[in-house]
């Protein structure tokens, strides 16, 4: 079968529309037209049905579609593995990365990264849980994410390399900013909670601290929004108090004391699939991403907590 059917297939169906594929294509819908028959002809029925919401796929011309989309997507790396092979890169690392981690660390993580000039660094953010997912199914070559994770490792390789700890932080239109004194639980049950890397395996539950109160809401894979409540808001969350304070987007008088025991750890490791430690190249990479770590560890305030 013509592969080019397919993704041709593939366009029509994201668009809803023969003419907006046309667009895309840059051919004519007659020509289109024609593509379709083909690939109709090839399964015996229709791929597409016409209704008031536009063009849609039958059954089997869904399944078709994401086929085509399939090849799309690796057409697309295809082309950009060429482009990179002419820029005079030898190979392409994806790393996964937890948004926190990206929002505290982008300038010295691209500063350092854009200095290497043999490799194409691709950084994915998503919770941590399935970073570690992608890392086990051989998507994503490296993680930098918590060192202790509730997630199945397998043949995986850890090195702890960023300490850190989670701690409660308050928006800046709370009564409890400042508080010099640790904040009771019967207080904490009163106040406006949310949740942040809910599925992550990054955070405490509220509940470790305020019992049944459920959150007003959670995000994951999301950290922009949570810093923008800290801004606005009278919210409190649990997040990781070294890396929340590198934002430089909330405040040491915003992290409060609470009784009990402090937050547990939230350090950050690189994980690896242990395998793959043996080949030379992946190794190289992995020491450049441990040694930009260890630095970032060995540089940056600890904003005294005790870590």
């Amino acid at each position: 079968m013509n592969p080019n059917l397919l993704k041709q297939l593939a366009i029509v169906v994201k668009q809803s529309s023969l003419s907006r594929a046309c667009e895309q294509l840059y051919i004519t819908q007659p020509t289109l037209t024609r593509s379709i028959q083909q690939l109709e002809m090839k399964v015996g029925a229709p791929v597409l049905i016409r209704t008031r919401y536009g063009v849609q796929p039958t059954e089997i011309g869904a399944r078709l579609a994401q086929i085509g989309e399939k090849i799309l997507a690796e057409t697309e790396q295809g082309e950009e593995v060429i482009r990179q092979f002419h820029s005079g890169y030898h190979n392409e690392f994806v790393i996964g990365i937890d948004p926190l981690w990206e929002f505290a660390t982008v300038e010295q993580m691209t500063a350092y990264f854009m200095q290497e000039t043999r490799y194409v660094f691709h950084f994915r953010t998503g919770s941590a849980a399935a970073q570690i997912e992608l890392l086990q199914k051989g998507e994503l070559d490296f993680v930098l994410a918590p060192a202790h994770l509730s997630v199945k490792q397998g043949a995986l390789d850890r090195q702890l390399l960023f300490r850190d700890r989670s701690a409660v932080f308050v928006g800046k239109k709370s009564a409890l900013r400042g508080s010099d004194k640790p904040i009771s639980q019967e207080v904490l049950e009163r106040q406006n909670w949310i949740v942040a890397g809910a599925s992550a395996g990054f955070l405490d539950r509220p509940g470790e601290l305020v019992g049944l109160k459920a959150a007003s809401m959670a995000f994951t894979g999301s950290i922009r929004s949570v810093l923008y409540l800290l801004d606005t808001s009278d919210v409190l969350v649990r997040l990781p108090a070294r890396l929340a304070l590198m934002t430089d987007e909330v405040g040491v008088d915003q992290m409060i004391q609470v009784t009990g025991q402090q937050g547990p750890r939230r350090d950050i490791a690189l994980w690896s699939r242990a395998e793959n430690l043996e080949r030379p190249e992946c190794s190289k990479v992995h020491e450049r991403i441990r040694h930009f770590v260890e630095s970032l560890e060995a540089s940056m305030p600890l904003f005294e907590l005790d870590l």
